[in-house]
C-alpha cells in the first residue's frame, strides 16, 4: 500500500537514504554525468527538479528512508525542501524489493543519458559495480558485452574498442568531485 505524505507530515519528517538503497545511490552520484552540477546555479537546479517524486518507507525512528527519487542532478539531502515535492511512502516492502527499486530507478537514469565518449568505461563500471541480478533484470544477461552495449547505444563495437584502448593508457589520476567531497549528498 502507498500513501502520499501531506504537507503537515512532510514538515515533521526527517529524511535519510535507505541503507539498502545506498549502493545504488553511491553508484549514481559517483557516475560521470553529462553535466557538472557544480556549474549549474541554484535557480537552474530548482527549475530542473520541480515537483520531483520521492519514494520511501517510514523507519522505526519515524524517519523517511528514501530508496528512489534521489536520482537527479540537484539532489542534496541536507538542503532539499521536501515540502516542495511529492513523497510517497510504502507501508511494507522487503529489503530485496527496496534494493531492486533503488537499482532500477538508478539504472533508468544512468542508461538514458550516458556520456558518449565514456560509453566503454560506463559498461565496465556497470559490470563491476551493479549486482548481476539487476544487470540480468534489465539486459537479460549476467554481464553486458560490447556487442550488447553497442546495440543499446548505437555505437560500433570498434568505437567501444577504441575507447577501451584509450582508457587503458596510463593517465593522470582523475578524482571525481563526489569522491573529493566525500559524497556529502547522502546526508
Amino acid at each position: 500500500m502507498k500513501k502520499l505524505l501531506s504537507l503537515k507530515e512532510l514538515k515533521r519528517c526527517a529524511f535519510i537514504v535507505h541503507p539498502n538503497a545506498k549502493p545504488a545511490f553511491d553508484f549514481f552520484f559517483n557516475h560521470t554525468h553529462l553535466f557538472c552540477r557544480s556549474r549549474l546555479n541554484a535557480s537552474t537546479l530548482k527549475v530542473l527538479n520541480q515537483n520531483q517524486t520521492f519514494y520511501g518507507i517510514r523507519t522505526q525512528e519515524n524517519e523517511i528512508a528514501l530508496f528512489s527519487g534521489y536520482e537527479f542532478i540537484g539532489f542534496d539531502l541536507a538542503n532539499i525542501e521536501f515540502t516542495q515535492h511529492n513523497v510517497i511512502i510504502f507501508s511494507s516492502l522487503t529489503d530485496e524489493e527496496i534494493i531492486q527499486q533503488a537499482w532500477v530507478a538508478t539504472l533508468h537514469v544512468v542508461l538514458t543519458s550516458p556520456p558518449t565518449k565514456h560509453l566503454e568505461e560506463l559498461r565496465r563500471v556497470i559490470n563491476n559495480l551493479v549486482p548481476t541480478d539487476y544487470i540480468n533484470l534489465v539486459f537479460k544477461k549476467i554481464k553486458i558485452s560490447q556487442r550488447t552495449w553497442s546495440e543499446f547505444n548505437g555505437v560500433s563495437r570498434d568505437g567501444l574498442a577504441k575507447q577501451s584502448q584509450s582508457t587503458n593508457k596510463p593517465t593522470e589520476l582523475q578524482i571525481s568531485i563526489f569522491e573529493r567531497l566525500g559524497n556529502k549528498y547522502a546526508g
